[in-house]
């Protein structure tokens, strides 16, 4: 029996220790890649605060979905907070917080590349939805957020926890968009809104976050196990929706069938800050992919 409890003792310290080795290499391999440093030139950004360019910048904070992680006034917000996967929290934009800090340039790297100015890489903020932004859009949110009163309401910060950084080795989820952003990209200097498709694709970059590069849904990458999975929204998922059905689900969270959408997820909030023109162009867009099978990504 003494013989037994011996070996059973050595295999579990085997184990123990294998499990350690494991965890120390998870760890030291996800720190290598967050600390990546990018190189990213310099791009000009000028910023008025005339009203009508803050008034623009405040509707695309909420439309472009800023306010779902940094707060409905910039203040910032935690969005997840799980031993597991770790804490994400956006920060405080006003000039109370970490918009103290932000030059015209600084405000381009972190939006647009998600990169700080020292070439290092701000983990989950999810700059390769953002990368395609004109310099007039990206102009107006900068100025809409140095329009609010300064709060100093501190961040809770970000925490990468174990399942994350397992997940991130693995290849699926983006700790670093910055990895994923091609930094070399020109940028235009405004974009003119019509109900075309070319506008459409210009503001269908901000759904692949949630809905996927091919925008056909699924398991959003990163999630705790109890969201629900991003919709299909190629020809697949929405192909018997009307422009008036389409552009009625984005303001109300109602379905052509007249099933309700869960606006704690998908968010309506956004979307129905969306002109008319801006939805008629996203359903255009959409309208132009390839079918694809749900949950494909």
């Amino acid at each position: 029996m003494r013989t037994i409890l011996k070996w059973t003792g050595r295999v579990l310290a085997g184990v123990v220790a294998l499990v350690l080795v494991a965890a120390g290499a998870v760890y030291a391999m996800s720190e290598r890649g967050m600390a990546r440093h990018f190189d990213v030139a310099p791009h000009p950004l000028t910023v008025t605060a005339d009203s009508a360019t803050i008034e623009q910048g405040r509707r695309l904070v909420q439309a472009r979905g800023c306010i779902d992680c940094h707060g409905e006034t910039l203040t910032g917000k935690t969005i997840i907070d799980d031993p597991a996967v770790g804490r994400l929290a956006g920060p405080n934009l006003t000039a109370g917080g970490r918009g103290a800090a932000l030059g015209d340039e600084d405000w381009e790297r972190a939006v647009r590349h998600g990169v700080r100015s020292d070439g290092s890489a701000l983990i989950v903020m999810p700059a390769q939805e953002y990368n395609t932004l004109t310099d007039a859009d990206l102009a107006s949110i900068v100025a809409y957020a140095r329009s609010l009163p300064a709060d100093r309401e501190p961040s809770a910060g970000v925490r990468v926890g174990p399942l994350a950084r397992v997940l991130y080795l693995a290849g699926q989820i983006g700790l670093v968009p910055a990895e994923q952003i091609d930094h070399a990209r020109p940028h235009l200097a405004s974009l003119t809104p019509a109900p075309t498709v070319e506008f459409g694709r210009y503001l269908g970059a901000g759904c692949v976050g949630c809905h996927g590069e091919g925008y056909s849904g699924g398991k959003i990458p990163g999630t705790p196990p109890d969201w629900k999975p991003a919709g299909n929204i190629t020809p697949t998922g929405i192909g018997s929706w009307s422009e008036a059905d389409f552009i009625r689900a984005l303001r109300t969270a109602v379905r052509p069938d007249g099933s309700m959408i869960d606006s704690t997820l998908m968010p309506i909030r956004a979307t129905k800050m969306m002109t008319d023109v801006e939805l008629q162009a996203l359903y255009r867009f959409l309208k132009t992919l390839p079918p694809r099978e749900t949950g494909t990504r």
